[in-house]
């Protein structure tokens, strides 16, 4: 019986190699949910997300993958800001007025199918709402609040991949990814001329960030504390709708799955009267420690908008394929072995032969 050759049991192995490495494939089953102890897991597809205690934090990571990461968002506050001589974008010096959602008391309601025209369930849903007074710091005058209901982060995921209108404008949702409809209304602006910025704190084992920016990525090391002598950077946004902030993986790693953070380029505004209009976003960022854990803080900025009017903005979170470079890496050392082998088994022959001769 022919013996197998060594150099096709060599590309076999490369192959299967290269197969791990190819992200897996989403699952194709729908969003479900569950509530334990308090915590919502909600899961879609390869992503499962976690909402844990009374204040809006999600943790999200790929399912089943083996070595697991866990990255964390946290909308964390408000803060107005003056734009008077300064950019678009929020800037901490500039601050007039600031919320800490982890100040206030947070809700979630029932989960609830989401329907198209047609009635048909395309997925499901729940808001995680304000459910105390929020004190607004700062300002001058009266102490000021926000009151229950007045924000809410509504979490929606889809049965499938669906493209959905935002501000007339299309965007794409996957099943490996959630979208968190931010909605503000009633912030008692100091003056109409001032932002409001959202901070969104992003947290992962390795603290980098890779930016999709107007001049390509910007890759940011956001374990290290800027502090507050520096100020926040300016996100240069690309002419896409939806703006990427991916988490970057450790230079070793087995997971397929590499988490992001998008958000849409512009807001809606809605007033008590009903009509609606698109206002833009724009977006700052810095690596800063908040307590003992350092943070890549994005900070998204709206204009202000008139008083019993509503603003709702579309971030999401989710999963994008990655490269698992631990299975090249082992994959690099056993093609180094098998290719020794081989040169082993070449020489072997020769040596036999010469001997004979001597």
């Amino acid at each position: 019986m022919r013996k197998p050759n060594i150099t096709m049991l060599l590309g076999t192995f490369i192959i299967a190699l290269a197969a791990l490495a190819i992200p897996a494939v989403a699952a194709t089953e729908g969003p479900s949910h569950t509530t334990s102890d308090g915590v919502i897991v909600f899961k879609n597809g390869p992503l499962t997300g976690e909402f844990a205690g009374n204040a809006p934090h999600l943790r999200f990571y790929a399912t089943n993958d083996m070595a697991r990461t866990v990255y964390s968002v946290n909308f964390r506050a408000l803060t107005e800001f003056s734009t008077n001589n300064s950019g678009e974008e929020y800037a901490s010096h500039l601050m007039v007025a600031r919320a800490d959602f982890d100040s206030a008391q947070w809700t979630p309601t029932s989960f609830y199918p989401l329907k198209n025209q047609n009635g048909a369930t395309i997925g499901i849903g729940f808001n995680f709402t304000l459910n105390s007074l929020l004190q607004v710091e700062g300002g001058s005058g009266q102490p000021k609040s926000l009151n229950s209901g007045d924000v809410v982060l509504a979490v929606k995921a889809y049965n499938t991949t669906r493209t959905i209108t935002v501000n007339n404008q299309p965007v794409t949702m996957g099943n490996a990814e959630m979208k968190i409809d931010f909605a503000l209304k009633n912030w008692p602006f100091a003056n109409a001329n001032d932002k409001i910025a959202l901070q969104v704190n992003l947290h992962s084992d390795t603290g980098r960030f890779d930016l999709h920016e107007q001049d390509g990525t910007r890759s940011v090391d956001a374990t290290h504390d800027e502090g507050p002598t520096v100020a926040e950077h300016s996100f240069h946004e690309t002419t896409d709708v939806e703006q990427e902030v991916r988490f970057v993986s450790g230079p070793v790693t087995a997971s397929q799955n590499i988490g992001f953070f998008h958000f849409v380029n512009s807001a809606t505004v809605t007033t008590s009267n009903g009509q609606t209009s698109s206002v833009p976003v724009t977006a700052s960022y810095k690596g800063e420690k908040e307590g003992n854990e350092m943070f890549f803080k994005l900070y998204l900025a709206y204009p202000s908008f008139p008083a019993g009017a509503t603003l709702l903005h579309d971030p999401s979170i989710g999963l994008a394929g990655g490269l698992p470079t631990l299975y090249l890496i082992l994959g690099g050392v056993a093609v180094a072995g098998l290719a020794a082998v081989v040169v082993i088994r070449r020489r072997h022959p020769q040596v036999q032969k010469d001997s004979k001769q001597n």
